[in-house]
C-alpha cells in the first residue's frame, strides 16, 4: 500500500497492492487517516485494482468506521476503483452496503475515476 498526496489535483492517491485480510485493511484505513493530519484534502482517489484478496470481515469496519472517520476529517468524494478478482470486488461491494458519509463512487477502471474526482467540487 501506498499513499500519495497529489498536490496538482489536491487529493489522496491510495494503492493497494496484492493480498490483503481484515488487519491489513483496518492498519491501512488508520495510515491514511492519519496522513489526512498533514494532507487535509477533501478527495482520495482508492484504487484497489491491484488487490489480489478478499478481506470480507473488515468490510463493515471499512464500511462503517473508516469511511465515517474520513468524512470527519473533511474527506467529501472518494473514487473507489474495483479489483479484477471477484472476491476482493465482492469485500468492497459488501463494504459500500456500509456507507453513508462521504460520497464514495465505485469504478472499474482507474481513468474513469481519475476524471470523475477531477470534475468534482
Amino acid at each position: 500500500m501506498s499513499i500519495a498526496h497529489d498536490a496538482i489535483n489536491q487529493w489522496l492517491y491510495v494503492e493497494w497492492k496484492g493480498q490483503h485480510n481484515e488487519v491489513s485493511a483496518i492498519s491501512g484505513g488508520d495510515l491514511i487517516l492519519r496522513f489526512l493530519q498533514d494532507y487535509p484534502c477533501k478527495k482520495m482517489l482508492n484504487d484497489n485494482s491491484q488487490v489480489t484478496s478478499d478481506w470480507e470481515k473488515g468490510a463493515a469496519w471499512v464500511g462503517g468506521h473508516y469511511y465515517d472517520q474520513l468524512a470527519q476529517r473533511g474527506v467529501r468524494y472518494v473514487a473507489w476503483v474495483y479489483p479484477p478478482h471477484w472476491r476482493a470486488r465482492k469485500s468492497m461491494d459488501r463494504a459500500m452496503q456500509f456507507v453513508t458519509r462521504p460520497m464514495v463512487v465505485t469504478f472499474d477502471d482507474l481513468a474513469t475515476a481519475y476524471e470523475w474526482l477531477r470534475t468534482t467540487n
